[in-house]
């Protein structure tokens, strides 16, 4: 018997809500050669449909998780949508302020970041109404009720005691995604601290963990040690804190592998 073409399709349930799901149906027609293993063409077929399924169960869930969570951020990758690692190990915190406080914070920590990748750069600190991709953060720091003042952090301090310690010759503010494990991030800067390969995260908050280093670190090849850097207001008389640094990777990304349990365990994705 000659088989010319074969005919594959996949069908499924996904749950989106209680007592609510969607549907999905998907099919395929392919034509066949002589020489075409019938048993791998199925498969393949199988696979394409497999594929295309899971990733209209991944934009449904995501979805309705960005209409109901708005601390909850996921980043694209050929159609699938990964949740943000700060999203991972955050999204369950109770916030004692207010969101229009935490814009606030927020737009302090955008403004010194900025300061502090054109500072990489170029070797010098600029003024941030230079930099239009900080208007609105600016606007926002100059009506806000909190009074927050980007000079009050201690980037230019931190960086006069311990600039001479990085060498900052590999990327800065790079994307990352995880296929094994599905997160994405965003780390600061991939660069030598005193010698070793690091990923570097500059922190104007006063929460300081080394886990959401360890998920960037493991996205990247060779990486020795996680440091952060605490850039914000302090008080300490000498005007800034030291890096925190460890070569604890591996123990660091298991604590972030249980937080990405528990999101999965909450959201199914």
């Amino acid at each position: 018997m000659k088989i010319k073409e074969i005919h594959v399709g996949l069908s499924g349930v996904i749950p989106i809500a209680s007592y609510e799901n969607l549907r999905p149906a998907f099919d395929i027609t392919a034509e066949l050669n002589e020489t075409d293993n019938l048993d791998e063409c199925f498969d393949k077929l199988k696979s394409t449909l497999r594929s295309q399924f899971d990733r209209e169960a991944n934009q449904a869930k995501t979805d309705l998780i960005e209409k109901q969570y708005k601390n909850i951020r996921f980043r694209e990758k050929n159609g699938k949508k990964y949740p943000s690692v700060t999203s991972i190990t955050d999204w369950s915190k109770e916030w004692r302020i207010s969101e229009d406080e935490l814009l606030q914070y927020g737009a302090r920590g955008t403004i010194v970041h900025a300061l502090i990748g054109e500072y990489i750069k170029t070797g010098e600190w600029v003024a941030p109404e230079t930099l239009p991709t900080l208007r609105e953060d600016l606007l926002v720091l100059a009506t806000g009720s909190l009074g927050l003042k980007y000079q009050d952090c201690s980037h230019k301090k931190f960086f006069e005691q311990f600039g001479k310690d990085f060498e900052f010759a590999e990327s800065i503010e790079k994307e990352v995604y995880n296929d094994e494990h599905l997160y994405s991030g965003r780390y600061d800067a991939k660069c030598l601290y005193k010698g070793k390969l690091s990923i570097i995260d500059f922190k104007t908050g006063s929460s300081y963990h080394h886990k959401q280093l360890a998920a960037y670190s493991v996205c990247e090849e060779g990486i020795e040690q996680l440091v952060v850097c605490p850039v914000g207001v302090t008080d300490n008389k000498t005007g800034y804190k030291k890096p925190f640094v460890t070569e604890q990777i591996r123990d660091n990304f298991k604590m972030f592998l249980k937080d990405r349990a528990k999101f999965h365990k909450r959201f199914g994705i």
